[in-house]
């Protein structure tokens, strides 16, 4: 039986290729038109400067200059996108042929036996496979050193991931170590450059495992099998190794570190299978599993009862971002101002004269590269784009107050920018507004360990705090999964509500004061750093989820919690969302003040984490899943009430299954499948994204009846969210943007929630996308009050226009 599915899988890998290659042999067409249309361009400017070269001022030859510069940028770029493509597609072919084959050979044929007689034939298909390579190789080399387009630069050699991101899934990429990590290199010329890629072996271009379902490790880059020790260095990027291929045939005692392995080390020749689920000695505490009502049994992987090697499970290799990322290169997102028909607004715009004013406030720190500008165009989720001209960098509430004084006289529209990371459009410009950035106001004002209260400028990066906090016994009091990029000041312009909202509140609570510049250039110093303050009107609260239209954050008191002393984690799978509630119900009862965190995710979810991130669960096979967090003071006390409630919820049949984890590194292994679904979403097509806040027993009910009603039309329909907040995050996928698909979503998603007394934004904010359904959950009094407030501190309305509320009639 066993044998009949892995037959099957491979059958359905061959199926799948041919669809793959159409693709990816689509895309090559489409950068070899736009190459072409490069060249055409380039001769195009070449010819115009040559004629009219006599008569041109000197700023304007410089500026024809460059546009000939940026295009051959781009001409080369699409070359470069298409020997990656080429690579890739020939790795694929070679890797799911050869793979087919051999398996296929063997499971047909029963056993290892059958291996020795049929791999002559396998091993003859692919030296012809290594053939049509080599012949490709040359021709792509004669190709290359007779290029016209020979420039000096330097370029990564190997997209998609950064070098941060590497680092963040050490141990379970493609890397073995720092010989083989690819590095820029200066090209100059066709031959060197086609020396420089011919090096470069495909299977380090493409950035995925054999198997998409496995996840790579050791030197050999080979799914798991056999025995294996785990490398007790941290600074390792690779974390578990075959025995045969470090030359260890026992388990060396203390600690094992491979300082000494090179790439040289030897390859292992064997390929092993693949398991649903490995088994990490010290991950598991507990893992339980029904066996019969009423009682309790430890439950075990197959196999785990002979094994005496244990073997990882945890974050699979990012594989296939690089051919998802050439893919998405070939598409630009579209103009928000296109896309939904908006108005420009009677600003001014951005003359010379301007710039030279902003370069003389904040010298060296004025961008006006459109390279440059492109990702602060362009959210996060590639959805909307802007086409501002101008980014302006302060670094102090006096120079930001400057700007806007300007920018109030001149009646020119600003886009106040944190992270980027806002998910309803409402951080970059709709037309060509200033971008006004706080990326470089990151400094930490002051800490009182006493009282716990942080001032700090906005530009902070959430997770940087965090890091400063922990050294000092205290951590924030929100955790968002956008932790490494998000700016505190953005998080509080938009009252973002996150992971830990259920045990320490949402920042209205924990805000103390506030730092604003508004629209004239005033500053407004309310950086207040006391508990209780009861004289006259609260203003922060004013600002705090204003999402930059009323002024600009500069600066932000918080009051932070301690670092507790004791925190666990559990991952369960329940069988129905009604199990969910009472889970929670039964969680809340009898973990009480150690709670933390309650959050769920349905099944589409984990498998499009595991699909597009490579990401690997314990626990598999449930409807449902919920991450339950506990932080205390008292590990004993915290651990028997944990153990309590888990015992508790097997006996009755609310979970199913489960693991538990309490060391840190575990601990994030297991929120990565509950903080990066947002990032898998983005790779399974266009995301039309809703986050909502209802009764909690109606949560799933709008997740189910959106499924229901668009049926087909739509890839996926997942729902996931912070159950303890009432807070369901509603995402629907596509292919691609669809206006007939966003008309049958809304406003039907909107009338859902209104109709049970729901918010159609529980934390992301309205921004641009959300802004003209606000009635839905406010009433037209409340909508005409707070466009008083916007026309009485804005009255020009510069700031962030076309965001949050409707246009005032």
């Amino acid at each position: 039986m066993a044998t009949a599915m892995y037959l099957e899988h491979y059958l359905d890998s061959i199926e799948n290729l041919p669809c793959e290659l159409q693709r990816n042999f689509q895309l090559m067409r489409e950068l070899d038109q736009r190459t072409e249309d490069k060249k055409a361009e380039i001769d195009s400017l070449a010819a115009e400067y040559i004629e009219s070269v006599k008569n041109m001022l000197p700023e304007e030859r410089v500026e024809h200059l460059k546009k000939i510069q940026s295009a051959y940028s781009k001409c080369k770029e699409y070359s470069d996108d298409k020997v990656q493509l080429a690579m890739q597609t020939y790795e694929m072919v070679r890797i799911r042929t050869s793979e087919t084959l051999l398996k296929t050979v063997i499971l047909r044929n029963g056993a290892a036996a059958g291996y020795g007689r049929h791999f002559h034939s396998v091993d003859k298909h692919i030296r012809r496979l290594d053939a049509d390579l080599a012949r490709f190789e040359a021709d792509l080399k004669d190709k290359l050193e007779g290029s016209d387009f020979e420039n000096p630069g330097s370029r990564s050699l190997k997209k998609g991931r950064s070098q941060k991101d590497k680092r963040g899934s050490r141990g379970r990429g493609r890397r073995t170590s720092e010989e083989d990590t690819p590095k820029k290199k200066k090209l100059k010329g066709g031959s060197e450059f086609a020396d420089t890629i011919l090096s470069v072996h495909p299977s380090d271009v493409l950035d995925m495992p054999v198997d998409p379902n496995e996840p790579t490790y050791c030197l050999c880059h080979q799914v798991s099998y056999g025995e294996m020790i785990g490398c007790d260095n941290p600074d390792c990027p690779i974390e578990w190794f075959h025995f045969a291929c470090v030359d260890l045939t026992t388990k060396p005692k203390g600690k094992w570190e491979t300082m000494g392995i090179s790439s040289a080390a030897p390859r292992c020749a064997a390929r092993g299978g693949w398991a649903r689920l490995r088994w990490l000695t010290g991950f598991h505490r507990r893992i339980w599993a029904t066996s019969a009502p009423g009682t309790l049994q430890q439950r075990r992987p197959p196999g785990a009862a002979t094994s005496a090697v244990s073997v990882p499970w945890g974050v699979r290799p990012r594989g296939g971002r690089a051919l998802h990322a050439a893919a998405a290169s070939l598409q630009e997102v579209v103009l928000t101002s296109e896309r939904y028909g908006v108005r420009r607004l009677p600003f001014s715009r951005v003359s010379g004269c301007d710039v030279a004013f902003f370069e003389r406030v904040m010298p060296g720190r004025v961008i006006t590269n459109p390279e440059e500008l492109k990702p602060f165009n362009v959210d996060w989720l590639k959805s909307v784009r802007g086409s501002s001209k101008l980014m302006l960098k302060p670094q102090t509430t006096a120079e930001v107050s400057q700007a806007l004084r300007y920018c109030y006289e001149r009646n020119l529209a600003v886009n106040p920018q944190g992270g980027n990371t806002g998910l309803v459009g409402g951080s970059v410009p709709v037309f060509d507004e200033i971008i006004l950035s706080t990326v470089l106001m990151n400094r930490i004002i002051s800490f009182d360990k006493v009282s716990g209260i942080l001032v700090c400028q906005a530009g902070c990066i959430l997770e940087k705090l965090n890091e400063y906090l922990e050294e000092q016994g205290f951590i924030m009091p929100l955790d968002l999964g956008a932790k490494g990029s998000c700016h505190i000041g953005g998080n509080v312009a938009t009252n973002a509500g996150g992971l830990r909202l259920l045990r320490y509140g949402s920042l209205r609570g924990t805000v103390l004061g506030l730092e604003v510049v508004l629209a004239d250039g005033s500053a407004l110093d309310c950086l207040a750093s006391l508990r209780k303050d009861n004289t006259g009107y609260d203003l922060k609260q004013l600002f705090i989820g204003s999402e930059g239209t009323l002024g600009v954050i500069t600066a932000v008191s918080v009051l932070c919690p301690q670092k507790p002393k004791a925190v666990n984690l559990a991952f369960l799978g329940c069988q129905s969302f009604a199990k969910v509630l009472e889970t929670f119900t039964t969680c809340r009862a009898m973990l009480g003040e150690i709670l933390s965190a309650y959050e769920f995710m349905d099944e589409k979810c984990m498998e499009l984490v595991e699909r597009h991130l490579k990401l690997s669960s314990p626990v598999t096979g449930s409807p449902f899943y919920v991450v339950i967090e506990t932080s205390g003071s008292n590990s004993t006390h915290d651990e028997e009430k944990l153990n309590n409630f888990l015992e508790q919820a097997m006996t009755s049949g609310l979970v199913t299954d489960g693991t538990v984890a309490t060391d840190d590194k575990k601990i994030k292994m297991l929120w990565s499948l509950r903080e990066r679904i947002t990032e898998a979403l983005t790779h399974d097509g266009y995301v039309y994204k809703y986050d909502i806040s209802l009764p909690v027993g109606k949560l799933y009910d709008l997740v189910t009846d959106t499924r229901a009603r668009l049926g087909r039309s739509a890839k996926n329909v997942v729902g996931y969210g912070h159950l303890g907040d009432g807070n369901l995050h509603l995402n629907i996928t596509a292919e691609s943007y669809s206006h007939s698909l966003l008309d049958a979503i809304e406003p039907f998603v909107y009338e859902w929630t209104a109709r049970y007394n729901g918010s159609i934004s529980a934390e992301h904010g309205l921004g641009f996308k959300k802004k003209q359904f606000i009635q839905y959950s406010k009433p037209n009094e409340a909508v005409f009050l707070m466009q008083r407030f916007k026309a009485m501190l804005d009255p020009k309305g510069i700031l962030n226009p076309y965001k949050t509320l409707p246009s005032a009639s």
